[in-house]
């Protein structure tokens, strides 16, 4: 049958601190397939990212700390 989709919710905290980076962080999540950015904090330290399957949420953070955020940081924040 069809591969079990599991859609859930989950905090990323924030290294980004300003305001083009996360814009662009969100944005770029939200051009994921599978994935959405849903909701930033009011400290704007953690961005609730909304995703289509979510087997592991420790994995996909870091995949998204990893390949979209800190290339980010180092252009916008060095």
């Amino acid at each position: 049958g069809p591969e079990q989709t599991r859609p859930g919710f989950v905090r990323v905290p924030l290294d980004l601190r300003s305001d083009l980076g996360i814009s662009l962080l969100a944005n770029t999540i939200s051009l994921t397939p599978g994935t959405l950015s849903a909701w930033l904090n009011p400290e704007r330290d953690t961005l609730i990212v909304h995703a289509l399957r979510v087997e592991d949420p420790g994995s996909l953070i870091s995949e998204i700390k990893s390949r979209y955020e800190r290339p980010l940081k180092e252009i916008f924040e060095s």
